[in-house]
């Protein structure tokens, strides 16, 4: 089931978490963006803890549904270290030149740093055939992600419960710990900070690291009214507020620690001070995003922060901007003749300033539908380019059947936003793109956008963006099978990686993973040049919702996947019939427009769960005239021409 569904449940869990969505700045529009005014940001700590109490008091009143999608502690190289352009070793797959994403391992082409359960561990593979750890960062708490900046290596964790007493299921804490690897040998740590909080995602660009975090403090048991007057459900209110009366603002803000080395607290404060929140013009709620700020070319300088009273769901990044988004529902009556009406869907977008002394926010917007993930969004020019699809896609996958209206509904649209005033206004959008099938990949780059819908097969459909005002589908292709991560592949060719599908009685049934290659050449009739099938129906790769796992290295035409394989012993009777598991990890490719695919070879890697917030991965990477499976457990390197016969271990084992 489509990742959606999984933070829909999530949402599901929180009932009905009705957070308020709107600027610090700006006005709105009527076509695109239902007014959202200019907001002020608190004047004191008192003022903010009064509104969050009343928020809390009655949050249940709104007639806005948030099914609360939380995303959390969840592309061209190169990263956000720019001098490494054109160098010997592959990074990692980011979605923007210049903007670095945290990833499970990084490389400075001579050493590795492995992302373990409590442990980040650092592999010299200067000599390949003698890899060998020099050195290991004990972390207290589940290593997430890592960034490499310079000299500096950033680990982002979750710390124990039991080093840190004030985490919890429903306050987590997240940490970043910044330590010197100058000598790999042997790092330094540098600073280590824990903030309450889900940690959404981040970013480095420009030499800044930004932290983005969800936080919802810990409530006593409130009341719910499900009348939608004030009036009617005034006494739940008035009850509620007894019980938050006792609450003070440092119980309703998220909190941070500079912890040494033994975990004690060296300095404590509130991640944001509340003259630094902004402050809905129409509050719906009390939940905050909080965005932290630390300049990696000067670590001694305290991280700067913003925050907002509001709720975000996807992050994606510029060089320039800061975007987040919130998908939520909104009632509407009665139609078409369905009983009790039902629910229409809008994308919240906030746009942050990147380029000045300190993060601001600047703008917000509102589209219909939702997005599908961080791909879903692209800045070119100043103009935020947004991809959505809308209906009930909130029960994809589930036991429901879509009535002929449903369907109806069921659209994909492509808008186009520009920052007037503070407000993102709709100045150009194709709507209604293939009504009835949903997003299953979308992706922007320059002038150029592309999307991927599917019920039975696969349109990809090419766009032309050179003018915002007037963005224009131009081509259409329609293929078996469905692509989920859609990779820029030089000037003329696109590269995926999906599933294929076969069709019984009118049904497709997803088989095995499906890599293709696309000349884009004419925009207007895309072709498919060639398709790599790989396994039978069950068969799964981390890249097809993992973008990370998905490694091109376009100076030497070198592609990695992590592969889990099954396969059928003989012919299946129907394409329903899953095969049986036969290897799990890496397949290697050499991928050129002219050629194809020619497979390499394959690496043996099995990776563990371990832990709750480390599950099981694999990424491939190329130093050299090498290729390295890693996992949390070992690296494994071979020569790229000859993978079968000079396969090398190195176990990362306690």
């Amino acid at each position: 089931m489509r990742n959606r569904i999984g933070k829909v449940l999530a949402g599901i869990m929180l009932i009905l978490a009705i957070l308020g969505i709107a600027g610090c700045t700006g006005g709105g529009t009527e076509t695109g963006n239902p007014a959202i005014v200019s907001m002020d940001t608190f004047s004191s700590g008192p003022e903010l803890e009064a509104y969050l109490k009343d928020q809390y008091a009655s949050n249940f009143l709104s007639k806005k549904f948030n099914p609360a999608l939380i995303g959390g502690a969840d592309a061209d190289p190169p990263s956000a270290n720019e001098d490494d352009a054109g160098e010997r070793f592959s990074e990692t797959n980011i979605q923007e030149q210049g903007v670095d994403e945290s990833d499970k391992v990084k490389t400075d082409g001579a050493y590795l740093y492995v992302s373990g359960e409590r442990r980040v561990t650092v592999v010299d593979v200067s000599l390949p055939d003698a890899m060998k750890v020099v050195s290991a960062i004990d972390v207290q708490g589940s290593v997430d992600s890592l960034y490499l900046y310079n000299h500096i290596l950033v680990v982002l964790y979750a710390p124990d419960s039991d080093s840190d007493p004030v985490s919890s299921y429903w306050k987590p804490v997240n940490g970043v710990l910044f330590a010197d690897v100058t000598d790999p040998s042997a790092p330094e740590r540098i600073e280590e900070v824990r903030f309450d909080g889900m940690l959404l995602s981040s970013r480095l660009t420009g030499g800044r690291l930004h932290l983005v975090q969800q936080f919802f403090p810990e409530l006593p048991s409130l009341q719910v009214c499900h009348e939608f007057s004030e009036e009617d459900c005034s006494g739940v209110v008035a009850a509620n507020s007894e019980k938050l009366g006792s609450l003070t603002l440092d119980d309703l803000l998220p909190s941070y620690q500079i912890v040494d080395e033994a975990g004690g607290t060296i300095k404590a404060g509130q991640v944001v001070p509340p003259e630094n929140f902004c402050r809905p013009d129409e509050p719906e709620g009390g939940g905050n995003i909080t965005i932290m700020t630390f300049d990696m070319d000067d670590l001694s300088q305290p991280f700067q922060s913003v925050g907002m009273i509001t709720e975000a769901h996807e992050v994606y990044a510029s060089t320039r901007s800061l975007y987040l988004t919130a998908g939520r529902y909104e009632k509407y009556a009665q139609l078409d003749g369905l009983n009790g009406g039902g629910w229409t869907q809008e994308t919240v977008i906030h746009k942050f300033d990147l380029t000045g002394e300190d993060v601001r926010h600047v703008a917000t917007g509102r589209v219909p539908g939702w997005i599908l993930n961080q791909f879903s969004l692209g800045e070119h020019e100043d103009v935020l380019r947004i991809a959505t699809d809308s209906g009930n896609n909130i029960w994809d996958g589930l036991a429901f059947e879509l009535t002929a209206v449903d369907m109806e509904r069921q659209g994909n649209h492509v808008f186009c936003l520009r920052d007037q005033g503070g407000a993102l206004e709709v100045v150009g959008s194709v709507e209604n793109i293939a009504p009835g099938e949903k997003i299953y990949a979308a992706r922007f780059v320059g002038t150029r956008g592309y999307l991927v819908t599917f019920v039975q097969v696969d349109p990809l459909f090419t766009l032309d963006l050179s003018d915002p005002t007037d963005p224009r589908i131009v081509g259409e292709l329609k293929v078996p099978g469905y692509s989920d991560y859609i990779h820029p592949f030089g000037e003329n060719h696109i590269l995926t990686i999906g599933k294929d599908t076969q069709l019984e009685d009118g049904i497709p049934w997803y088989q095995g993973v499906q890599l293709s290659v696309f000349d884009i050449r004419d925009f207007a009739a895309p072709e498919l040049l060639h398709k790599e099938l790989i396994g039978a129906r069950g068969t799964g790769s981390e890249a097809l919702h993992e973008h990370k796992a998905f490694t091109f290295w376009k100076e030497n035409d070198l592609l990695a996947i992590p592969i889990d394989l099954y396969q059928h012993n003989i012919e299946p009777d129907h394409p329903w019939n899953l095969g049986k598991h036969t290897f799990s990890g890496l397949y290697v490719y050499r991928a050129t427009p002219a050629d194809g695919f020619e497979f390499m070879g394959r690496i043996a890697a099995d990776s563990s769960w371990n832990g709750y917030y480390s599950a099981r991965w694999t990424r491939g990477l190329f130093i050299n005239a090498h290729v390295y499976a890693v996992t949390s457990d070992a690296v494994h390197v071979a020569e790229v021409g000859a993978i079968a016969s000079t396969v090398h271990t190195l176990s990362l084992g306690d």
